[in-house]
C-alpha cells in the first residue's frame, strides 16, 4: 500500500471519529433529559392518551369488551343534571372561597404591615392553617359544626341563639364547606399580600404623603395598582387550587344533603369508581379540564393587560 493511500486512510479514520464524537456530543444534552422524558411520557403523557381513548368508548371496569361510540359520553355529561349541579356549585365554591380569602387575606395584611407587640407569635399563628393536611382540616371543621357539642353551637347558645344543623341544611352545609376553605387559605393571600405590600417602594409612598394624599388614596390608587399583577397570579393559583378541592368536602359532607355541596372533582370520582363508570368519568375530566383552561387563559390575559 502507498504512502499516499495510508494517509488518505488515516484521515477518513480521524474524520469518522470525528463524526462519532460529534454525534455523541450533540446527543449528551438529550441523555441527560431522557429520565425525565421516560417520567413525563410514563406518568403524564401516557395516562392522558390513555383517558382520551377511553372516553370516546362504552368501557366499564370488569365488564368484557368496549366500543367506539365518539362524542356521546361527552353528551351526557353536559346534558346530565348532577353534572350540571355539581358545576354550579364547583363555581360557587370557589369563586366564593377565593374571594372571601382575597378580602380577609388582604385586611390581615395591612394589619400586619404595622408594628405592634406579638406580631411575630400572630403571623405564626395565622400560618399554622396552611400546615394541616385538607382530611384534618375537614375532620376539624367537621367537629365544629356538629350541630349537639360543637364550639359554633356552644359560642351561640351563649347569645341565646340555637345553633342550626349544619351539614344536613343546603345553604348551611355550602357555607360550612366555603369557611374551612377561608380558613385554611386566608393565609396564602395574607402571606403574598404581605409580602408584596413590603416591597413596594417607599419613595413612591413617601411622596404621595407630601402631596396631600391619605392613606386610603394611597392604598387605592398606588399600592393596589402595583400589586395587582400578584394578586392575580395568587388568584389564579387558588381558583385553579379550589376547583380541584375533594378531600375537606368528602369528609364533612360527602357532598351531601344529597348532592348540594358535591363538587366536580368528588361527582367524577363517585362516578368513576364505584360505579365503574370509567369511561363516562373521563369524559367528565376532560371536561373539567377545557373548563380550568378556560379560566386559566382568561386570567392570563387579564394578568397581561395590567
Amino acid at each position: 500500500m502507498s504512502e499516499c493511500e495510508t494517509k488518505r486512510e488515516n484521515t477518513q479514520s480521524e474524520k469518522t471519529v470525528q463524526r462519532r464524537k460529534n454525534i455523541l456530543s450533540s446527543l449528551k444534552p438529550y441523555l441527560f433529559i431522557l429520565p425525565a422524558m421516560v417520567i413525563l411520557v410514563s406518568l403524564i403523557i401516557y395516562p392522558l392518551v390513555f383517558s382520551l381513548s377511553k372516553s370516546l368508548t362504552d368501557f366499564m371496569l370488569g365488564m368484557p369488551g368496549q366500543r367506539f361510540i365518539g362524542l356521546k359520553n361527552y353528551w351526557l355529561a353536559i346534558t346530565n343534571q348532577s353534572f350540571q349541579q355539581s358545576l354550579v356549585f364547583s363555581l360557587i365554591f370557589s369563586i366564593g372561597a377565593t374571594t372571601l380569602e382575597l378580602v380577609l387575606g388582604f385586611i390581615t395584611a395591612l394589619i400586619l404591615q404595622r408594628q405592634f407587640f406579638g406580631k411575630q407569635a400572630v403571623t405564626v399563628l395565622l400560618i399554622l392553617p396552611m400546615m394541616v393536611t385538607p382530611v384534618v382540616v375537614g375532620i376539624i371543621w367537621l367537629l365544629m359544626f356538629q350541630p349537639d357539642f360543637s364550639v359554633i353551637n356552644g359560642l351561640l347558645s351563649f347569645v341565646g341563639i340555637e345553633g342550626p344543623i349544619w351539614l344536613q341544611n343546603k345553604w348551611t352545609a355550602r357555607f360550612a364547606v366555603i369557611v374551612a376553605d377561608v380558613w385554611q387559605w386566608t393565609p396564602f393571600f395574607t402571606l403574598v399580600l404581605l409580602g408584596a405590600m413590603l416591597n413596594l417602594s417607599s419613595e413612591v409612598v413617601e411622596s404621595a404623603k407630601v402631596d396631600g394624599a391619605t392613606n386610603l388614596q394611597i392604598l387605592r390608587y398606588i399600592k393596589i395598582p402595583l400589586i395587582m399583577p400578584l394578586i392575580t397570579v395568587a388568584v389564579l393559583i387558588r381558583l385553579i387550587d379550589t376547583f380541584r378541592v375533594f378531600d375537606k368536602i368528602f369528609v364533612m359532607t360527602n357532598g351531601g344533603p344529597g348532592n348540594t355541596t358535591e363538587v366536580l372533582s368528588l361527582h367524577i370520582y363517585r362516578t368513576g369508581l364505584p360505579f365503574m363508570n370509567l369511561s363516562y368519568a373521563a369524559a367528565m375530566s376532560y371536561l373539567f379540564l377545557i373548563l380550568l383552561i378556560l379560566i386559566t387563559t382568561f386570567l392570563i390575559r387579564r394578568l397581561q393587560r395590567v
